[in-house]
């Protein structure tokens, strides 16, 4: 193997690695799930690397809150400002 392989190996394998961590950062942040779902999570981030973490890191982004605005006010029930748009004010 020529020694320019083994750099990009290395480089692949240091994205890898950081991909992971932020994945693993984005799970233990989420208060959506529970302990046991986080360790669950974190067992599929690092036993498969690239899909794992891509899968855990949106499932967490998806199930984000928002943080309230203190100077906002919180939107009436019949506002299209809720998540879903006009669904939501049947």
């Amino acid at each position: 193997m020529p020694e320019n392989w083994y750099y990009v190996l290395t480089c692949i394998a240091v994205v890898v690695v950081i991909c992971n961590l932020f994945a693993t950062v984005v799970v233990l942040r989420s208060d959506f799930y529970s302990p046991f779902q986080q360790s669950l999570q974190l067992a599929l981030v690092w036993l498969i690397p690239v899909v794992g973490a891509a899968c855990c890191a949106s499932f967490a982004f998806i199930h984000g809150r928002a943080v309230p605005v203190p100077g906002k006010p919180f939107p009436k029930p019949d506002s299209f400002d809720l998540p879903g748009g006009e669904g939501n004010s049947l």
